[in-house]
């Protein structure tokens, strides 16, 4: 089974002070959708680079410096859980 991220405005980049959309320009809650859905990364101490989808690939934005215990604001989680 495939796990993932849901789309909606709780996990996007837009969403202002858990009330606002900046896209949009209006009040929206966290679980609500739309197409303007931006992944917004939440850094956490456990997830570093061995954790991130963009590693060892050509958009990782730091390839030299990128390893297990670094962390950085392109992060982004693998999509597929074993």
């Amino acid at each position: 089974m495939e796990l993932k991220l849901a789309d909606c405005c709780g996990n996007c980049e837009h969403f202002l002070n858990g009330q606002l959309c900046t896209i949009k320009e209006i009040g929206v809650s966290q679980n609500q959708v739309c197409s303007s859905y931006e992944f917004k990364a939440v850094p956490h101490k456990e997830d570093d680079c061995l954790k991130c989808s963009k590693f060892q690939t050509s958009t990782c934005a730091h390839p030299k410096v990128a390893s297990e215990g670094i962390m950085c604001t392109v992060w982004y989680p693998r999509g597929v859980a074993s």
